[in-house]
C-alpha cells in the first residue's frame, strides 16, 4: 500500500504550497488536496504551477477533498445552493484533470450543527437522495475522467452511517466511476465499530481510497472529528482495519487525515513529519508498507 497525506491534518497552520514541499521531503507518495486550500493557493499561483510541481516531483495528487452534499441536491429545484455547489464541483474536476488527480471525495448529506441533533430522515429517503446525488455527480465527472469516492460518516448527524448502507448506495448507483473511501475513525463513530471485518462485504475494486487515523476516548455524546489523532495510539483498532484491507487484497493509497485543533497549534514541519512517521509505523507493523524507496523519517 502507498502512504498519503490529507491536508486537513495541518489545515489551520499550513498551506498547500508548504504541504507539497513538506510531504515530498518526508516521503509521502500522495497528497489529498482540500478545496479551500486549493482556492487559497490559486490566489498567488496558477494551475500551471501545480501541474509543473507534480511533473517534477515524486509525490502525486490522489483526491480532491471534499464535496459536502445536502439532501435536496439535484431534486429539480435548481436552487442557488445547488448551482454554487455544482460550480465548485465542476471547477474542481477541471483542475483535477489538469494536474493528474484521479479522485474526488463526496460526503453524504450531514446535519452540520454539532448541537442540532441527529440527521432526520428514513433510510429509504436517505438512500434515494444519496443515489440521486451520486448519479448526477458521476455523470458530470465522467468527461473529466474523475472517480467519486463516497465517504460514509458514522455519527448520528450523518445520513449514511454504516459500511452496509454506503455499499447499498454505491451498488444501486452502479457506475464505474463511483466507489468508496473508507475512513477508520468514521467507521468507528458508528457504535464504536472496531471489528472491521465488515468491510469484507465490499468489492475491493470499489475501494478507491482509505483514510487512516486513531482517536481519543470520550463519552458517546462527546465523540467528534476533533478527537482524531495520529496512528500512535487511541481507541480505534487499526490493526484490524489494516489487516482486513490486506486480506481483501487492497493495494491502494492509505492517507492520514485528522482534524485535531491541537496539531494546528504546531508548526507544519512538526505535523507532517509526525504524520508520516506514525502512519508509516502502523503500516509497517501490519505488514502493508512495502515501499523500498529512500525516505526521510522524523
Amino acid at each position: 500500500m502507498k502512504i498519503g497525506y490529507n491536508e486537513a491534518t495541518a489545515m489551520n497552520c499550513s498551506s498547500l504550497e508548504q504541504d507539497l514541499i513538506l510531504c515530498e521531503e518526508n516521503g509521502f507518495d500522495y497528497i489529498e488536496i482540500r478545496l479551500d486550500m486549493l482556492h487559497d493557493y490559486l490566489k498567488q499561483h496558477t494551475v500551471d504551477d501545480l501541474v509543473r510541481f507534480f511533473k517534477t516531483h515524486r509525490i502525486k495528487p490522489h483526491a480532491l477533498n471534499a464535496l459536502y452534499t445536502f439532501p435536496d441536491y439535484f431534486d429539480g429545484a435548481n436552487s442557488q445552493q445547488e448551482q454554487a455547489l455544482t460550480h465548485e464541483f465542476i471547477w474542481g474536476c477541471q483542475i483535477a484533470q489538469q494536474i493528474g488527480c484521479e479522485y474526488f471525495i463526496i460526503v453524504p448529506p450531514l446535519q452540520r450543527d454539532p448541537n442540532g441533533g441527529p440527521f432526520i430522515g428514513s433510510w429509504a429517503n436517505n438512500c434515494r437522495n444519496a443515489v440521486r446525488i451520486l448519479n448526477h455527480l458521476a455523470d458530470i465527472a465522467k468527461p473529466y475522467d474523475i472517480k467519486l469516492c463516497f465517504e460514509l460518516v458514522g455519527f448520528d448527524r450523518s445520513s449514511v452511517r454504516t459500511v452496509e448502507q454506503a455499499w447499498e448506495v454505491v451498488t444501486k448507483v452502479n457506475k464505474d466511476n463511483v466507489g468508496l473511501v473508507l475512513d477508520s475513525y468514521n467507521l468507528y463513530l458508528y457504535q464504536r465499530l472496531n471489528d472491521f471485518s465488515v468491510i469484507k462485504h465490499v468489492d475491493v475494486n470499489k475501494i478507491f481510497a482509505v483514510h487512516i487515523n486513531n482517536g481519543d476516548d470520550a463519552p458517546d455524546h462527546q465523540l467528534s472529528q476533533a478527537l482524531r489523532r495520529f496512528c500512535d495510539h487511541g481507541v480505534v483498532n487499526l490493526n484490524s482495519f489494516l489487516t482486513n484491507l490486506k486480506e481483501m487484497g487492497y493495494q491502494g493509497m492509505v492517507s492520514i487525515e485528522t482534524f485535531r485543533p491541537e496539531y494546528w497549534q504546531k508548526t507544519p514541519q512538526w505535523v507532517i513529519a509526525q504524520a508520516y512517521k506514525t502512519t508509516k509505523q502502523i503500516m509497517v507493523d501490519c505488514g502493508v508498507f512495502h515501499d523500498e524507496s529512500k525516505r526521510i523519517d522524523a
